[in-house]
C-alpha cells in the first residue's frame, strides 16, 4: 500500500478525462429526454466555445464514443454511453456518501475530480454500503451497478 503522503496530486485533468466529461454531459442531456444533442448545448454547460466542442466531438467519434452530424447534434454509441453512465454513477453515489457519512453536500469541483478516479470496485463498495440509493442528494436516479443486480435493479 502506498503511503497517503507519496501519492501522486495531479491536479491537471487528462485527455481521458476530458471525453469522460462530455460524455457524462451527454448521458444527463440522454437523462433529460434529449438523445440528439445541439453543439450550443454542450458548449454552454462545459464552458467551452462551438469550435472546440465539435473539434472533440470528432475525436470522440473515431474512438466511437459518439456519432457526430454535421449541423444536427451528436448523439452517444452504445460505448459512449457505457462510460457516460459509469462517471454520472460515481459522482451520484459520491454525493450519497458524502451526504450520509458528514452531512454535507459534495462540492461540484471535487466530485468532478474524484469520479473520474473511482474504480468500479470501489463505487460499487460505496454504493453497498449505502444500502443501493436509487436516487442522489438532488433527487436524480443513480444508475444500478452490477452489486445491485441482486436485487432485482
Amino acid at each position: 500500500m502506498t503511503d497517503c503522503r507519496a501519492a501522486e496530486h495531479d491536479t491537471a485533468p487528462s485527455a481521458k478525462e476530458h471525453v469522460e466529461e462530455y460524455l457524462e454531459v451527454l448521458r444527463i442531456f440522454q437523462e433529460e429526454g434529449k438523445d440528439l444533442v445541439k453543439i450550443s448545448w454542450i458548449a454552454e454547460r462545459l464552458g467551452i466555445a462551438k469550435p472546440s466542442v465539435v473539434q472533440m466531438l470528432k475525436k470522440m467519434q473515431g474512438q466511437n464514443y459518439v456519432k457526430y452530424l454535421p449541423h444536427q447534434g451528436v448523439e452517444l454509441t452504445s460505448k459512449g454511453n457505457g462510460v457516460g453512465t459509469r462517471i454520472l454513477r460515481n459522482h451520484r453515489v459520491m454525493e450519497a456518501f458524502v451526504k450520509d457519512t458528514v452531512g454535507a453536500e459534495l462540492d461540484g469541483k471535487v466530485g468532478c475530480a474524484i469520479e473520474h478516479h473511482m474504480s468500479e470496485d470501489f463505487t460499487n463498495t460505496l454504493c453497498t454500503w449505502l444500502k443501493h440509493p436509487a436516487i442522489c442528494p438532488h433527487g436524480y436516479s443513480i444508475p444500478p451497478g452490477k452489486c445491485c443486480d441482486r436485487l432485482g435493479a
